[in-house]
């Protein structure tokens, strides 16, 4: 019995490029699914991030901006607070040193019967920038809290302060204020890879301190 020639010889040089050209593309094909599924499940921790950041701090920033001013009149004895000198009792709402970029307030903001200082500052001159908070109760004379400040992001594209009268009219005297509305605005850790930009995500809030109504 005679052999088949065509049999004998095997796979040829050309067949054998044609097979791995096409392995190479399935295997092209695959990489690039899985790369890609790797950029969308790291653009949507990102996103998913800042949201609960920025949910975070604008839920802290509401919570205690509400408490601006004097705590309830039942925290207060009228004559106990002009005899005594107890400054730590005293509050003054919204402070005048606040401005665009820093808000300042004193006010009952831990529902304890004593009067806290707190500031929130956004430092930085190009994004990203910082936002800090410092908050604490005022001491017996008077003494502000020390110590170094919280830092609440350091992605912050834009951290806005404006401040409202009992009219709703835009105002630039903080401490003569009824509300104030906070723009923010944070960006991902990273940039796209197709893009080589940011993804920024934005929120504003509009906070009425209970405190400061008019009566």
């Amino acid at each position: 019995m005679t052999r088949n020639p065509a049999k004998a010889q095997g796979f040829s040089l050309l067949e054998l490029i044609i097979v791995l050209g096409l392995v190479s593309a399935i295997l092209g094909v695959v990489l690039s699914t899985l790369m890609e599924g790797d950029r969308v499940s790291m653009l949507g921790r990102q996103e998913s991030e800042m949201r609960q950041q920025l949910r975070d701090i604008l839920t802290l920033m509401a919570k205690e901006l509400r408490r601006a001013g004097l705590p309830p009149l039942n925290a207060y004895d009228g004559h106990y607070l002009r005899s005594s000198g107890k400054l730590n009792l005293v509050s003054r709402g919204i402070l005048p040193e606040s401005h665009s970029t820093r808000l300042t307030f004193t006010g009952d903001i831990n529902a304890d019967n004593r009067v806290d200082y707190v500031v929130y500052a956004v430092s930085g001159a190009t994004p990203p920038l910082t936002l800090t908070r410092r908050a604490g109760p005022i001491g017996d004379a008077g003494t502000l809290p020390g110590g170094p400040p919280q830092t609440l992001s350091r992605r912050v594209v834009i951290c806005r302060f404006s401040y409202f009268d009992a009219s709703g009219v835009a105002t630039s005297r903080a401490a003569e204020a009824a509300s104030v509305r906070i723009d923010l605005t944070l960006r991902s850790r990273v940039p796209d890879l197709s893009s080589g930009h940011h993804r920024t995500l934005s929120r504003s809030v509009r906070v009425t301190p209970y405190n400061l109504r008019p009566r």
